[in-house]
């Protein structure tokens, strides 16, 4: 094993242009510009997070259910609308919760726990790349995965999958950990524990990525110091001791639950069998999903070919690097590329389901960033600037171009100023390219660097304002702040449903509490198959109505507000009122903020109203 080398300088024998490694788990000291960064990327992961409402299926889903966790002190069974949910496991839900609890329930405390996560997985990222390439290429990572166009996406809205890719990329670090070395129990000890975390988060899907890594790189490698060292009864006992607790308790109070989760959230998922069918818009064709996992990569999937080339000479044995760094590169290529490959045969690949692939990608980007410098990649820092260069000018002069067609686009007329957000940010994000592209040319590759994430970062927060406009579509915050002051607490809502329960979900959470202090839910109609909701195992929920209940709700006493489907642009079907009770709630055209809902009233509530 060669001795440390100082930063920046190539590794003995490193004949593919990799910079120098730490080798032995030496790793750079951390300094005052590491601090100020990883500082500046955590202000821009809060930034603006409590600016907009919940989004509505997915936000108004997990906020749901960490608002009613904590509410109904249930730490065990997920609950969304009054009544069990139990689709997934409940790591993200006890950080929602847990949020809730120390700061409030707000938008900005839902979200919290996104950004954080978002931040820790570029804490990683920095980590293992200051031990590969030096503290500039964990700087360079840092930035790299923070403005990413996933992960800055993914932050900013409550999905599991940043959670899921954080923890990914924690266990591949692991794993490389393992394959230094093997003897040493603590590192196990530390895959395991991801391992157990993953399942939390996802179910079987985290192991299954990891363990194929796992797998794939001691069968390429020929490691049977892996196999052998792997303390198999250990693991078992680690992860059980984490998941087992949970998974008996939510048994035993939900019977059916694991048979439900296994066969109709797992298997029946892999075959396109899940029931109710995944949510239709962000199913894609495989071209899509490709095209898209290519999106959550920009900008560096400009230097897809090079970054690719780049990791793949230093992987092999004949790269003249050591051992531990072309573990490394063996294990960040395979956990890039899984992630992403694994659903390409999958009926049901949705958009979000590659972006696991993106923090091993920075962390590989981030070498290759840093090799740029080096005399032998002069032909390499050439291509890249010019790339650079040449994308960012019409990307700049698209913003403009573009905006007459997305006027085609229903959600986006209905949100404006999402539409007047768009020159401006194509035009931040084209000039730090080309900004990029002439410092690349220059030889300024650090700076390079630090410019075109600086114009990324302004973009990114200069669009969060679009966020906040497009909640008018996607989000029922500003149609409930809007009635809920003359409808008054004793009011019933009721939604006419949609592919997700999460709508109704978001729009419990934005009802708040009832008189007693419970939180408040939403009536769903049942009928119908194009908005029926997931059967899980137990009591059919009280939420659900059918179309003679809601004939009993709709003449009482009690006033009541029917809400249609978020998703109804296009659609001319009346909504399942009894006949002669559309009694519609018109809003002034130029402040609606009902997006494609229409709300309709009973007589009890006319009164109420003083219409």
């Amino acid at each position: 094993m060669t001795e440390p080398v100082r930063e920046n300088k190539p590794a003995s024998g490193a004949s593919h242009g990799a910079t120098a490694c730490k080798p032995g788990g030496f790793s750079p000291r951390v300094t005052i510009v590491d601090g100020v960064v990883l500082a500046a990327i955590f202000m821009g992961m809060v930034y603006g997070i409590g600016r907009y409402g919940l989004y509505e299926p997915h936000e108004g889903h997990f906020a749901g259910v960490g608002y009613e966790m904590l509410m109904g002190h249930d730490w065990v069974t997920p609950k969304l609308n009054g009544a069990p949910y139990l689709n997934k496991p409940p790591l993200f839900y006890w950080m929602i919760a847990s949020s809730y609890w120390l700061f409030g329930v707000s938008e900005w405390s839902a979200r919290l726990p996104q950004a954080l996560i978002g931040w820790l997985g570029v804490l990683a990222a920095w980590k293992w790349a200051r031990e590969l390439f030096g503290a500039r290429a964990g700087r360079i990572a840092a930035g790299m995965l923070a403005v990413s166009a996933g992960w800055y996406l993914f932050s900013h809205q409550l999905l599991i999958d940043e959670l899921l890719s954080t923890i990914y990329l924690a266990s591949l670090y692991c794993i490389w950990r393992v394959a230094r070395e093997p003897e040493r129990r603590r590192n196990w000890v530390m895959l395991y524990v991801t391992i157990g975390l993953s399942i939390l988060a996802k179910g079987l899907i985290g192991p299954i990525l990891t363990l194929f890594v796992f797998g794939l790189y001691a069968l390429i490698e020929k490691e049977k110091s892996l196999l052998r060292n792997c303390r198999p009864l250990m693991g078992l006992a680690i992860v059980a001791g984490m998941v087992l607790p949970w998974l008996i308790l939510i048994e035993l109070r939900n019977p059916g639950f694991l048979k439900y989760v296994i066969v109709n959230e797992h298997w029946n998922r892999i075959f396109g069998k899940r029931d109710p069918p995944d949510f239709e818009p962000v199913r894609k064709g495989v071209l899509a999903y490709l095209g898209i996992a290519l999106v959550w990569l920009a900008p560096w999937a400009l230097f897809l070919p090079q970054i690719a080339c780049f990791g793949y000479k230093n992987a092999s044995p004949s790269s003249g690097l050591d051992k531990d760094k072309t573990a490394a590169f063996g294990i960040l290529g395979l956990g890039a590329l899984l992630p992403t490959l694994l659903f390409v045969p999958v009926p049901t690949r949705l958009i979000y389901y590659s972006l696991p692939t993106l923090p091993a990608f920075a962390v590989l980007a981030s070498g290759w960033w840093a090799s740029l410098a080096t005399p032998c990649y002069k032909r390499g820092r050439i291509a890249a600037g010019l790339s650079a260069l040449l994308l960012g000018v019409p990307i700049a002069l698209a913003g403009q171009m573009i905006v007459p067609h997305l006027k085609q686009i229903p959600d986006l007329v209905a949100a404006p100023q999402t539409l007047e957000s768009i020159p401006g940010f194509a035009l931040t994000i084209g000039a730090g390219l080309v900004c990029c592209g002439v410092l690349l040319l220059l030889r300024k590759t650090g700076t390079a660097m630090l410019m075109l994430c600086a114009f990324l970062l302004v973009g990114e927060a200069y669009n969060t304002h679009g966020f906040a406009s497009f909640d008018r579509v996607r989000s029922s915050r500003r149609l409930v702040q809007a009635l809920l002051p003359k409808a008054g607490p004793e009011t019933l809502w009721i939604s006419e449903g949609s592919l997700e329960i999460g709508a109704a979900g978001g729009m419990a959470f934005n009802l708040g509490l009832d008189g007693e202090g419970n939180p408040r839910h939403v009536y769903v109609m049942s009928d119908g198959p194009k908005r029926r909701p997931p059967s899980f195992p137990g009591e059919k929920p009280g939420y659900l109505i059918d179309k003679a209940k809601l004939a009993e709700l709709w003449f009482s006493n009690k006033p009541a507000i029917y809400v249609t489907d978020f998703q109804r642009m296009g659609r001319d079907d009346p909504p399942s009122l009894p006949p002669g009770e559309l009694h519609e709630y018109k809003f002034n055209p130029a402040e609606n903020p009902a997006g494609f809902r229409r709300v309709f009233v009973n007589d009890a509530a006319l009164k109420r109203f003083g219409l």
